[in-house]
């Protein structure tokens, strides 16, 4: 044993002496999910206490918007470029006051049938905060981005892209005390997904 050698400088080169040769990863195969993925995605969306609502067009869908959210009553904040609210990237500049945010409308990127979840990202939802927030959250959907399952989700994302990335299925909600379900524990109280295509 060298004395002149520190224990860190020892240690350290214990270490480096013993890394295992590397071994690739295993092949996960994809697994097949029976079913129609909008009609899988319906169905769990809903059973997580969301909606979901089917339009022909993105146009319509941002018509149904127009007509069934009014600006004069509540604080809407949309990343949509399509869709304007209320609230502005400058009313929120700090996240700890997002919670001025009522509604909020964004985009989603992908669908899975076999959860009903959404994927967004910082980048769809502008300020993540808002969509955290609100008590309304509102994702528009293309039906052509909603795949079978998480596998196949995963398979096409590119998790370094983004800062933040996140699966919604529903509201926020919780059954951890006494196992009774409380939609709206600790964020939004009704998630609805626009369906378009």
């Amino acid at each position: 044993m060298d004395y002149k050698q520190s224990s860190r400088d020892i240690i350290l080169g214990r270490i480096r002496a013993s890394h295992p040769e590397p071994v690739g990863h295993p092949e996960v195969p994809m697994y097949a999910i029976g079913g129609d993925p909008v009609k899988n995605f319906t169905e769990h969306l809903e059973s997580f206490d969301g909606k979901a609502l089917e339009f022909a067009s993105r146009a319509d869908a941002l018509s149904w918007l127009e007509g069934n959210i009014d600006l004069s009553g509540k604080r809407v904040y949309s990343s949509l470029p399509d869709y304007k609210g209320n609230v502005s990237d400058g009313d929120v500049t700090d996240p700890h006051v997002a919670h001025i945010v009522d509604i909020c409308v964004a985009q989603g990127l992908m669908g899975v049938g076999e959860m009903g979840a959404i994927y967004v990202t910082d980048e769809s939802l502008g300020l993540a905060a808002c969509a955290l927030f609100s008590t309304d959250l509102y994702l528009l959907l293309d039906r052509s981005k909603i795949v079978d399952g998480m596998h196949h989700a995963y398979s096409q994302l590119d998790l370094r892209a983004n800062r933040y990335g996140s699966f919604f299925t529903g509201p926020s909600a919780t059954a951890d005390i006494e196992a009774v379900h409380i939609t709206g524990a600790q964020g939004e109280i009704s998630l609805t997904a626009l369906i378009y295509g």
